[in-house]
């Protein structure tokens, strides 16, 4: 199994996380959060733990109301993410933990994360765009 995770967070306290998850064998799981001030109240979740794994090497998934990619620019050094997907909006990380009811919002990533852990680009939620820049840690496991 694979794991890519990104963890990042602004001076605003806008926060986030982005994680892939590719057993050898079975379904892929992906999993995205977002909250801050500009984002609206509470936290926005957009997870599928039954995706279709990627075909060959490319890091892109698609399942219903989901688009994803994970592109290594430069191994160690340099990684960009995007997202399309449909989203839920909870109340707080104890509600999206044991509910699958939230408001459905339009969500979307296009970030990019560098040595020394900066984290750049824009986050999408419904309408707006908002710019971000803050830190992040990314990791790879295998």
């Amino acid at each position: 199994m694979t794991i890519w995770r990104l963890e990042f967070a602004g001076t605003d306290g806008t926060r986030g996380s982005v994680e892939l998850e590719i057993p050898e064998h079975g379904q892929a799981r992906y999993d995205a959060r977002l909250t801050g001030p500009d984002l609206g109240d509470g936290v926005i979740v957009v997870r599928d733990d039954d995706v279709t794994p990627p075909k060959g090497r490319l890091l892109e998934i698609r399942a219903d109301g989901l688009w994803a990619e994970l592109v290594c620019e430069t191994p160690g050094e340099h990684w960009g993410f995007g997202l399309e997907a449909f989203g839920l909006r909870f109340a707080d990380e104890a509600e999206a933990a044991s509910s699958d009811v939230g408001d459905r919002i339009a969500v979307g990533l296009d970030l990019e994360w560098e040595i020394p852990g900066l984290v750049h680009g824009e986050l999408l939620v419904e309408r707006d765009r908002i710019p971000f820049d803050g830190t992040g840690t990314f990791t790879e496991t295998r």
